[in-house]
């Protein structure tokens, strides 16, 4: 089993002092909803009678918390509620980015030295490539003998959430298991080889996907059911984006089923079993339980947080998470249990519904994005010679000693890139790594996101930034990953038997969520943390 213990986290300096209660929880449960906007919490506030119900009603809830920083991705929104720092500073640049020194795109969890555990098909992941700790490292550091179960469905979810060493994540393979890999671990625990081995997700072949709800609601808290722009995947052969939703006959239900709210279903009940058999929350010193709602990303992404589908999920999650919470009082105790709800980023409503409702937006034409890219080669090339950049996308990696050998001056080789990026309908800026880095202009929330997106040697040195209301993907669906609110702004509640419903406006970050926890808990919080706790 390659895991490294060497934590030695006391040799850091510690920058808060803790203020551990006596009553302080024995388990902290954090419920990360991936692509979850806080409009999808309160919109629906009226309706939900479940477990978003239940979490509202006993929370705290900050309604002015934002990443900030400027890719609003899932890889780097769970490195800062994880590790309560800026991804840019970890090196969490994205899902996946280009790696100078293998000169190759890689999986932000890629780890070639690893091998998967718990199935044949899968990939290893681990949070090896970084060289920091997170909350999870923190409250081990501090409680030795705590546990840290990590559980999402997307791999970068489970293994980056729990912080460098978890006790154990688990991700799913997306052909029917949920594994690990042997960073953390040479074999699953007896009960997640049995929990997979009846986790038998061929049930959901011939169901349909149909509404809770009575017709009416949907039409006052949505919109319509047959929407342009929407994503169809289910007979599809006339474009028609309506309920009921199934699989078609040539589908794999164990890859398809992550765009069905029927996964969360699978995956809160395995975060139950979690509970079961890891005794969390059964000790002397508190456990953490971290469960990454991953599925809602796919909904989302195809319909658009106003759709109809996407009201239904979370009407069902909604249900989900109520039986979780009634299992945890019976299980725990809910007065030993502390709940945090966030999410890893927003998202932008499709473009079509923007502009139908009189705003901007629009979807980059891929065309004209290519055209553009190889105009920027042919005139650099011809200017000043081959190989000056690597390019990820419309990400550009210098090749220092080319250009320095061809006495290149970086500033002409931006405006040329410039030029020709800005013709493209849609993006909005080029941005300039090296401008970025020495502004010091700390009032621009937009440039300061950017900032902390930004590692000195890792980054691109030159990207560029989409307009307001516009994204990459097309024909269908929506996206994320910009520097602007509806991408940053996301829910924050923090719940316990005990609280009283209470709405704070007061400005939060994301990163601010592992030093609260900590705090809470009676964990000294490193001075490398970017974050600030929030007194509970």
């Amino acid at each position: 089993m390659i895991k490294y213990f060497s934590i030695l986290l006391f040799s850091f300096l510690i920058s808060y002092c803790s203020d551990r209660k006596e009553n302080s929880p024995k388990l902290v449960i954090t419920i990360v909803v991936d692509q979850m906007r806080p409009d999808l919490l309160s919109r629906f506030e009226n309706i939900y009678d479940g477990g978003f119900k239940w979490l509202i009603n006993h929370g705290k809830w900050y309604t002015n918390t934002h990443h900030e920083h400027s890719y609003t991705a899932t890889g780097p929104g769970h490195s800062a509620i994880g590790f309560g720092q800026y991804p840019g500073k970890i090196g969490v640049l994205g899902n996946s980015f280009y790696d100078r020194k293998l000169k190759k795109k890689v999986n932000c969890v890629e780890d070639p030295d690893a091998r998967i555990i718990g199935a044949e098909q899968g990939l290893a992941r681990s949070f090896s490539r970084y060289n920091t700790f997170g909350l999870g490292d923190w409250v081990q550091d501090k409680f030795p003998g705590s546990k840290v179960i990590s559980i999402g469905g997307k791999d970068r979810a489970a293994c980056i959430l729990g912080g460098k060493n978890p006790t154990l994540p688990l991700y799913y393979n997306k052909a029917g298991r949920f594994i690990t890999s042997s960073y953390y671990m040479d074999s699953l625990p007896k009960w997640v080889k049995n929990f997979n081995d009846s986790l038998n997700l061929h049930k959901y072949k011939d169901s349909t996907w149909s509404k809770s709800l009575e017709e009416n609601l949907y039409i006052n808290y949505s919109r319509k059911d047959f929407f342009y722009g929407e994503s169809d995947n289910f007979q599809s052969k006339l474009y028609s984006p309506v309920f009921p939703i199934g699989l078609d006959t040539n589908d794999d239900v164990t890859s398809s089923i992550m765009g069905f709210p029927w996964f969360e279903r699978e995956l809160i009940g395995l975060a139950e079993k979690a509970i079961i058999h890891e005794k969390l929350g059964q000790k002397g010193k508190p456990d953490l339980l971290f469960v990454g709602l991953s599925a809602m990303d796919w909904i989302i992404h195809d319909y658009g947080p106003f759709s109809q589908e996407v009201m239904d999920a979370f009407i069902k999650v909604d249900q989900y998470l109520m039986n979780f919470i009634d299992n945890v009082d019976s299980l725990v105790g809910l007065e030993n249990v502390l709940f945090v709800l966030t999410a890893d980023h927003g998202g932008l409503p499709l473009p079509e519904y923007l502009i139908e409702n009189g705003g901007d937006g629009g979807r980059i034409n891929g065309d004209h994005l290519k055209e553009a890219l190889e105009w920027i080669d042919h005139e650099s090339e011809e200017l000043y010679g081959k190989n000056l950049y690597n390019r990820s996308g419309s990400d550009f990696y210098l090749n220092y000693k080319n250009v320095k050998n061809n006495n290149v001056d970086t500033s002409d080789l931006f405006k040329i890139i410039e030029k020709y990026l800005l013709k493209v309908d849609g993006i909005g800026r080029v941005i300039s790594k090296y401008n970025i880095l020495k502004n010091q202009n700390n009032d621009d929330k937009i440039d300061n996101r950017i900032k902390n997106m930004i590692h000195p040697e890792n980054s691109p040195d030159f990207f560029v930034i989409l307009k307001r209301g516009y994204l990459y993907r097309s024909p269908y669906g929506t996206s994320h990953g910009t520097p602007y609110d509806y991408d940053t702004h996301v829910p924050l509640i923090f719940s316990q038997i005990q609280f009283k419903k209470e709405i704070n406006d007061s400005k939060r970050e994301t990163v601010d969520i592992a030093p609260s926890i900590a705090n809470y808990l009676g964990v000294d919080i490193p001075s490398y943390c970017d974050g600030k706790p929030i007194k509970l």
